[in-house]
């Protein structure tokens, strides 16, 4: 009798279970499966560089996710990675395959403007047959948004996703002057150029725009500069550099750097020359994140940088969510990491509001008005027909360089300390210094030389 009556409360217990699952079902949504004629999703750039490959890492997982809620309109994403080797050749083939072969609809582009442009040319010349957007991932030569007012209608179709170099001045006359000037004290600085297109107009100014050279700008603020050199991306011998440095008795050095710039190998040759008590801030690049330490062995000790994997500043609702996936997948998030992850929600959002990807100019309308919310403010583009601000990510005031448009960017400086801590020090402009200051502490910064003492 003891096993029937088992029996008996287990057959209950299990109608019971099942009528509660019928009572709940009709409340519970399920995404549908997409279906139908798959939307193309291209990323071309080097797969081997720590700049670029994140950016396709994250965008296949925007890619997933967008696919496991429903896809779009009911359509799944289909997202493919071109690898060119960082060979701008074969950059540009590999964009003609995604364009033509594939039929991508959106093709975005690694961050260096020497590519971008020559694969601009390519997709200005394939797309009244294959129409497609062509997006721009982190470049900011002026030149890539200022064809496409100068070659209009040739280049319309064309997005970056980042600014271009005007945008930056309203933040450095900041960083210069508030924290450079002011914090740290910083009477004479030392300047490294990454020799590469993006820094050419910091280098020379923006006469058309009333820009003057950084260099001018310093010395405006009353910072002597002592040294200014363009170094290579890669491979750059930095001990004699340093030593020319230290000589000139720099108080700060400034490293104009990016994603590709041997910034790991700077920082273990700074530590052991004789410049290794002055300060360095780097620009940018893989030094946004806290894989920089391990890469320098814990030579970054003391050094400045942006800094962008951002954990535990939620600076939108967004940050903290994505900065959690990002880390399950060991994805470093640098700026345009964060940027890369938002173009793909952007893409959607654009794709929406034109019913599809049939109608380009639908398409194009699309990806001018949306404003979506990412990881590090708000995203959009700027639609005002100014060079080379129009079709660039909204950052500045195109009329006022000088004026950054609040909430649209969100960026922290840091300094590497003991055991590849990160100290907030600032924020990178007076807009957002209000939201961040409950995130930040000026007076944790320390010398290279109190640091190494500790």
């Amino acid at each position: 009798m003891k096993k029937d009556a088992k029996i008996k409360m287990f057959v209950v217990t299990a109608v019971f279970a099942v009528l509660a699952m019928l009572l709940i079902l009709p409340s519970m949504t399920f995404a549908a499966e997409p279906k139908g004629e798959p939307i193309v999703i291209g990323y071309v750039g080097m797969v081997a560089s720590p700049g670029t490959k994140p950016c396709m890492d994250i965008q296949t997982m925007a890619a997933e996710e967008i696919n496991q809620a429903g896809g779009i309109l009911g359509r799944p994403v289909v997202y493919k990675v071109m690898d060119t080797k960082g060979d701008t050749s074969l950059s540009v083939e590999a964009a003609r395959k995604l364009i033509i072969e594939d039929k991508a609809a959106f093709v975005s582009v690694e961050g260096r403007s020497e590519i971008c442009l020559a694969v601009q040319e390519a997709s200005g010349v394939l797309f009244k047959e294959y129409p497609h957007i062509l997006v721009f991932n982190g470049p900011m030569g002026s030149e890539l948004t200022a064809r496409i007012i100068d070659e209009a209608p040739k280049y319309n179709h064309c997005f970056r996703d980042w600014d271009p170099e005007p945008a930056h001045y309203a933040q450095q006359r900041y960083i210069f002057e508030e924290i450079y000037k002011k914090q740290l004290g910083v009477k004479k600085i030392a300047i490294l150029w990454e020799d590469l297109a993006w820094t050419t107009s910091w280098r020379k100014g923006i006469p058309e725009l009333n820009l003057p050279t950084w260099e001018k700008l310093l010395e405006d603020i009353g910072i002597e500069v002592v040294y200014s050199k363009g170094v290579k991306p890669r491979g750059t011998m930095f001990l004699p550099i340093l030593q020319q440095i230290a000589a000139k008795k720099a108080d700060l050095i400034l490293f104009v750097s990016s994603w590709f710039t041997d910034t790991d190998a700077f920082a273990k040759q700074w530590a052991d020359s004789a410049a290794r008590n002055i300060y360095v801030s780097l620009y940018g690049g893989v030094a946004q994140t806290y894989k920089y330490w391990d890469m320098t062995g814990g030579k970054a000790l003391g050094i400045q940088s942006s800094f962008t994997d951002l954990d535990t500043v939620p600076v939108t609702s967004k940050t903290i969510p994505l900065m959690k996936k990002a880390q399950a997948r060991n994805i470093p998030m640098q700026i345009h990491v964060h940027i890369a992850y938002a173009d793909m929600y952007h893409f959607k959002a654009a794709i929406e509001a034109a019913g599809g990807t049939k109608d380009i100019q639908k398409l194009i309308k699309g990806m001018e008005d949306a404003e979506t919310i990412y990881s590090l403010g708000k995203m959009k583009y700027e639609t005002q027909k100014i060079k080379p601000f129009y079709h660039s990510r909204r950052r500045v005031y195109p009329t006022n360089p000088w004026k950054t448009y609040p909430g649209y960017y969100y960026q922290l400086l840091v300094q590497f300390q003991e055991n590849g801590k990160i100290a907030y020090l600032n924020a990178s402009c007076p807009e957002n210094e209000a939201y961040m200051s409950k995130f930040i502490d000026p007076k944790l910064v320390k010398t290279p030389a109190q640091l190494r003492g500790r």
